[in-house]
This record gives C-alpha cells, structure tokens and sequence, in this order.
C-alpha cells in the first residue's frame, strides 16, 4: 500500500530544510559541526529557524584551516557546545514527521545525518526528501551552474552573498529556493511528492 505521503500537493506538506557544515566531506571519518534548520509547513516559512553548533569530539581539533576559512567556524566556537547526540535529539524533535530537504542532500548530508544516526542509536525520518540539486539540474539543465547560490540568483532572491557557508544562512536560502521550484514545478504538472519523484527520474 502505498504511503499517504505520496498523494500530498508539494505545497501543502510540512517540511524541514536543514544544512549542516562538517570536519570535512568524509561521514565515516569526519563530523559535524553545525546544524541549521527551517520549517516550511503548508508553503509558509515558520520563524526564523534553528541553528546549533556542533563539537565534534577532541580528535577532530583543531578544525582545518580550510574548514575555518569555509565556514567561518572557529576551535574557539565549539569548546563548550553539545555533542552530536544532544544536537541530534533537538534534530529530531524539529524534524518530527516532516519530509527532509536541503541543496545536495542526498549525496552530502543526508550521509551525514545518517551516520550520526548510527553512531548514537537515534533514528531521524530521512527516507522522505527534497533534494534542490536534483530539482535544479532536473528543470534546468541549461544553466552554467547549479550551486545554492546560483539557483538564488536564478529565481531572483536577495540574500546576504558574504553569509553563506553558514548553516543556517544557506538553510534560509535553500528554503526560498524550494518554494520558487515548488511553484514553478505546478506549471508543469508536478503538483504531488509522487509527481516529483516520477519527474525526477
């Protein structure tokens, strides 16, 4: 029997965009160190969302310079923030029953996420997502780029350029970025979560 999810209008679910920033780009060796999340219910965007710092554990300090220089995110910053199970207890009660969605979600942080999982035994709903990536180059291979940013400027959203690589930053944009591809998808018929997985196949 199929799942109720499958016949919901895309603009009348309850969703969570969320982004994280890691150690790294690696889920069975690096960690997360930041979780940024949106709630978009009913084609509203609630609030002015969540975002919580990560520490990743002793033997993933210092971060690498890299990492700082992406995330702004700093050794300093993290001494004194919950570990990755508290961070994922909250994860998991913004999350609830929400369908998950986020830019390249399923290839980086949905990895992530489910690696977390497994290190501490809490199971978040992951199997249901929105992945704008795959939307993006699905409705428009034409474009140069398919970057969060670029998918930004595409539908004409003002955000703050200098901001970005901020979970939470990149979460808000993400967020205004599916509701733009939500729109545009019901102009070509793709009005239900079981339309866009035919679509995107």
């Amino acid at each position: 029997m199929p799942h109720p999810l499958f016949d919901k209008p895309l603009k009348e679910m309850d969703i969570a965009v969320f982004d994280l920033e890691t150690t790294g780009l690696y889920p069975h060796s690096d960690r997360i160190i930041q979780v940024a999340v949106v709630t978009v219910d009913a084609a509203q965007i609630g609030g002015d969302g969540w975002m919580q710092l990560v520490h990743p554990g002793d033997d993933h300090l210092p971060l690498k310079q890299k990492i700082v220089e992406l995330t702004g995110i700093t050794d300093e910053r993290l001494i004194g923030q919950p570990d990755m199970a508290e961070v994922l207890r909250t994860f998991d009660d913004i999350v609830g029953t929400r369908v998950v969605a986020g830019h390249n979600v399923k290839t980086f942080d949905l990895r992530f996420i489910r690696r977390a999982e497994m290190r501490h035994g809490i199971d978040v709903q992951s199997d249901y997502y929105i992945d704008t990536l795959k939307l993006m180059q699905k409705l428009h291979p034409e474009l140069d780029g398919h970057k969060l940013f670029e998918c930004g400027d595409f539908y004409g959203i003002d955000y703050d350029e200098s901001a970005l690589h901020d979970a939470l930053a990149d979460t808000e944009l993400c967020a205004r970025v599916l509701l733009a591809q939500i729109q545009e998808l019901q102009t070509k018929g793709v009005v239900t979560f079981e339309d866009m997985i035919r679509f995107l196949i």
